[in-house]
């Protein structure tokens, strides 16, 4: 599969997104119940980070069909492959949850590695009112065009199963997988202010974990979140409080196992 996925208008159901989900399956069962979420007509997406810390990583790797439910690769997926394919960068891995992975038969840790090789680095969905871009961390130089031309020199290389620490792999990986550019501006130059953090507080105090905030930001703050190139984008991998929209970016990393928690799912074509 190419690393970037497009996908057609549900003409039929929802589309749902949720942030990493760590492998907290209950968790994520129980809100789909709550939304009564069907999967003959519905579907689900996934930020990456499906693995890891929860009791239910490989469950998890085993919904995703790239049909029903969809994954974006994430940065926990990435650690995965490179502690399967390159024993010597494991510890990275285990440190952040992975145990779980080295604990199976060799046949089940490549059965995981293969599947997770074969997900989009990044996806596209027709919503019915534009595209939605879903990715797990970050849109380099916030522009959905950049993102798609770092994809397009690694493609070649990653299909044909070239290791991570491949040059233009590796790269893509940094500003896609890992950095937190976005996501640090807002909590640097956005929630800074007083009275944004204090609408949030409030916010949090009157509607709880779950539902959406939209930032009442300026336009100058708003500037890094106006991504060129796509209509809206949804990225996890960086703790928010609840599922947060600045500008075109949605932020939905919001589940940590603390009371009163929950994973960030969102509607995307409703």
């Amino acid at each position: 599969m190419s690393s970037l996925l497009r996908v057609g208008r549900n003409p039929t159901g929802r589309d749902l997104v949720v942030g990493d989900v760590h492998g907290h399956l209950a968790q994520l069962q129980r809100q789909l119940d709550d939304l009564r979420f069907n999967p003959q007509s519905d579907r689900l997406f996934f930020l990456g980070d499906i693995v890891d810390r929860g009791p239910d990583s490989g469950v998890l790797l085993e919904m995703v069909d790239q049909r029903t439910y969809f994954s974006v690769l994430g940065n926990h997926e990435a650690m995965m492959i490179a502690g399967y394919e390159s024993p010597g960068s494991a510890g990275l891995h285990r440190a952040n949850g992975g145990e779980w992975f080295y604990r199976l038969p060799d046949e089940e840790r490549q059965q995981c590695v293969a599947a997770a090789r074969r997900w989009p680095w990044a996806i596209e969905v027709d919503t019915g009112f534009g595209r939605a871009g879903l990715v797990h961390a970050n849109v380099p130089d916030s522009s959905w065009i950049e993102l798609l031309r770092q994809l397009r020199a690694m493609d070649r290389h990653w299909r044909s199963g070239a290791p991570l620490t491949e040059r233009a792999v590796a790269f893509a990986a940094q500003n896609i997988l890992w950095k937190r550019t976005l996501i640090l501006h807002f909590y640097g130059k956005v929630l800074e202010s007083g009275a944004v953090r204090q609408k949030l507080e409030d916010y949090l105090e009157s509607f709880g974990v779950g539902e959406e905030w939209k930032v009442p930001a300026t336009a100058e703050q708003l500037e890094p979140f106006r991504i060129a190139g796509i209509d809206r984008v949804y990225m996890g991998h960086t703790y928010v409080p609840t599922a947060i929209r600045v500008g075109k970016c949605h932020f939905l990393d919001s589940y940590r196992e603390e009371p009163g928690d929950a994973l960030s799912l969102v509607c995307i074509n409703r």
